[in-house]
């Protein structure tokens, strides 16, 4: 009787066996599944977004992603300008590490060695693939070879030539309009194109077993300030106001101002002196017109990755640049050492993380190390960012004293005769200039964020802001 039960338990052992080793293979699998990552950069996008507290921004996209993830109130650039902080963000390491601080600097010619985010992805079983301006679109700058599994594409649009319409845009040596609002499908824009490129690449990369890594990068609302006109119509001219003063400070030191050339090209700019009023309306207008068609790409790309139902396993991250002003202090525009250039958006949804805000400072550099750890990959050494991956699990820890942002002068060519570095805490934005030959100290900027948001009054000189400068100065030298 024994011996004839043994086949069986043997059997039902054999078979317990089986399940079990299937059902640890599957468990194996699904702990071995790294997250995908979408990474969406916009161009000159500041803090102008309804997650933000603009009250007149039409940003519902950008809203919902809030909603699912953590909103970063307090994330700085490291140089507010395209190329130098788009190669810190992508490398990790700021622009003094890299020497790059001016527009058409190639990180990857400068520092051949280098492993940039995306190609660390590579590296580690990830397809990697770049649609738009992730990198500079200007002087080659790509990094196909080593970034991306395959060529990288709409890289290289020009910001000036995209216009709906010809007689709007670019003639002979003139360029064109300001804002252009025109009637218009989305895909009249390169926006519109990229949006239907990385909607269809989330499909096919939705179907492959590796992870992914998908870089999109749109162009605006970079000048010109065009945008389909259902996007204008979203808002009213009357309410398109400056955030306070627009005459420059006068207790600022010269480095901290220039009239940048940028918009001063466009052919319905004056060369110089001031921008008259109502034009100043219309090109907020488009700037807020422009951001709104961000966010609808934004959304097409979330809705995306929700029909391909791998949105509860890929991470959102949603960044700018930089900062940019619109005729605040006297100034349009970028490449300032102030809060409006350097303070930037960024919203970052990770699977199985709470929602939340978060008042944790942290720079660009920052998200190299972070998505690295979220996604298991090994630890990259030499990095200038840090990790806030403690912060995604619980928003209500710290994470730096404070972030670094730097400009150069003269800007935008020349040889560097001085650097601005700019630290910003919780409370302050404290500001060096140096002779960059020398290294001497040339001028201080101190400001009082509590009392003074918009950096008008520098209490660099003030008697009773000495405990603060002094603090800054040393926390200055431990940063850089």
């Amino acid at each position: 009787m024994f011996l004839a039960r043994i086949p069986i338990i043997f059997l039902f052992s054999a078979l317990l066996s089986t399940v079990c080793s299937a059902d640890s293979n599957s468990d194996s699998k699904r702990v071995s599944t790294r997250p995908n990552v979408l990474f969406i950069a916009a161009d000159d996008l500041r803090m102008n977004l309804g997650c933000y507290g603009d009250e007149i921004a039409v940003t519902p996209n950008l809203d919902r992603l809030a909603g699912q993830g953590i909103v970063f109130d307090r994330a700085y650039c490291q140089f507010p300008s395209c190329n130098s902080s788009r190669a810190s963000l992508i490398t990790g390491m700021r622009p003094d590490s890299i020497s790059v601080w001016r527009l058409n600097q190639d990180f990857r010619k400068l520092n051949p060695d280098i492993v940039t985010l995306p190609q660390h992805f590579k590296g580690n079983g990830y397809h990697t693939e770049s649609i738009g301006k992730v990198l500079h679109n200007y002087g080659g700058i790509r990094d196909n070879e080593k970034s991306w599994s395959v060529l990288a594409r709409m890289d290289q649009e020009n910001h000036f030539r995209d216009y709906a319409l010809k007689k709007n845009g670019w003639k002979g040596k003139s360029r064109g309009i300001a804002a252009e609002n025109e009637d218009v499908e989305d895909e009249a824009y390169v926006d519109g194109r990229i949006t239907q490129d990385a909607v269809s690449t989330i499909q096919r990369l939705a179907q492959q077993e590796e992870p992914f890594f998908l870089a999109v990068g749109f162009l605006k609302p970079h000048s010109p300030y065009n945008a389909p006109r259902k996007y204008w119509d979203l808002y009213r001219r009357e309410d398109m106001k400056p955030l306070g003063p627009v005459t420059r400070t006068e207790n600022v030191p010269d480095y901290n101002w220039f009239d940048f050339s940028e918009i001063r090209l466009l052919s319905d700019i004056p060369n110089e002196g001031p921008i008259p009023d109502e034009l100043a309306r219309r090109l907020r207008h488009g700037y807020y017109a422009a951001t709104s068609f961000v966010d609808s790409n934004v959304g097409q790309l979330l809705d995306a990755l929700e029909q391909a139902g791998i949105a509860d396993n890929t991470i959102v991250v949603f960044w700018s640049d930089h900062g940019y002003h619109l005729g605040e202090n006297d100034h349009w525009t970028k490449v300032m050492a102030r809060d409006l250039d350097g303070h930037v958006p960024l919203i970052v949804k990770a699977p199985g993380k709470q929602v939340a805000r978060t008042e944790a400072i942290v720079e660009y550099t920052d998200l190299y190390p972070t998505l690295v750890e979220l996604c298991g990959l090994p630890e990259m050494d030499g990095l200038d960012g840090k990790s806030f991956r403690h912060v995604i699990d619980n928003p209500k820890l710290a994470a730096r004293d404070a972030a670094l942002t730097q400009v150069c002068r003269p800007w935008p060519k020349g040889e560097i005769e001085q650097m601005g570095y700019s630290l910003r805490n919780e409370r302050y934005r404290y500001t060096q200039w140096i002779d960059h030959r020398s290294k001497t100290l040339l001028a201080e900027e101190l400001y009082d964020h509590q009392t003074d948001p918009l950096e008008r009054n520098n209490l660099a000189a003030n008697p009773e802001s000495q405990n603060a400068s002094l603090e800054l100065r040393l926390l200055m030298k431990r940063t850089r």
